[in-house]
């Protein structure tokens, strides 16, 4: 999961961080200094996750990700947790929908990411190309 994704996440817990992408993944949401119950981020997410949001992020324009990339993100990174907790690929692959090939190539990149520099890491936060 992108860096930008676990901040807000570990602010306002994921379920309002998903929900945050959904209706605003890929375009930049201003969060506001203050926010009251009639605000559309608090319609979003309910007004206790927002003012969590804002006190983190007062007058900060947060850049989301597209949902689809976000889910996606998201989605490889349980994988390979997951196996790493010791499920075989035959049941990642059944249980995530996926073949085989398919779980491989999602491990491969998330090892080869784990082994990368930070540098190429930091800046691989802020591409909007991610699968």
């Amino acid at each position: 999961m992108q860096r930008v994704l676990r901040e807000i996440a570990d602010v306002i817990g994921l379920p309002a961080c998903l929900e945050l992408v959904s209706r605003w993944g890929g375009r930049d949401l201003y969060v506001p200094e203050h926010i009251d119950r009639m605000h559309p981020i608090a319609f979003a997410i309910g007004l206790e996750a927002a003012q969590k949001l804002a006190a983190e992020y007062p007058r900060c324009t947060l850049s989301l990700p597209i949902e689809r990339n976000a889910t996606i993100d998201l989605r490889n990174a349980l994988i390979y947790q997951e196996w790493k907790d010791g499920a075989s690929k035959q049941r990642l692959s059944l249980r995530w929908g996926l073949t085989r090939p398919g779980i491989d190539a999602v491990l491969a990149k998330m090892q080869a990411r784990e082994n990368e520099p930070q540098e190429t890491a930091a800046a691989d936060l802020f591409s909007d190309q991610n699968d």
